[in-house]
């Protein structure tokens, strides 16, 4: 999707690319045009991205770490070696 369908922003002779977009005025504009009855659903469409986001952002963590753990038990292993072929 275009960058310009997500902010609404028109690209024009000044390319906006360049600019600093300021997502959360735009959110909050789109969500000030809501009816009020809309809002208790939008409250749980929210949650549940954030819930998502802050899981991948967890599971991202936790397989460096093993991948990481992993660099450490081979390079120790390497050491080891090139210690006994001292």
């Amino acid at each position: 999707m275009p960058l310009s369908e997500i902010t609404g922003l028109k690209q024009g002779r000044n390319n906006f690319m360049n600019e600093t977009i300021n997502y959360q005025q735009i959110l909050m504009d789109e969500v000030k045009e809501l009816p009020e009855e809309a809002l208790p659903n939008l409250l749980q469409i929210v949650r549940l991205f954030k819930e998502s986001v802050l899981l991948q952002s967890r599971q991202a963590a936790l397989a460096l770490q093993a991948e990481l753990a992993q660099w450490d038990r081979l390079s120790d292993e390497a050491l080891v070696e090139f210690e006994k072929g001292l």
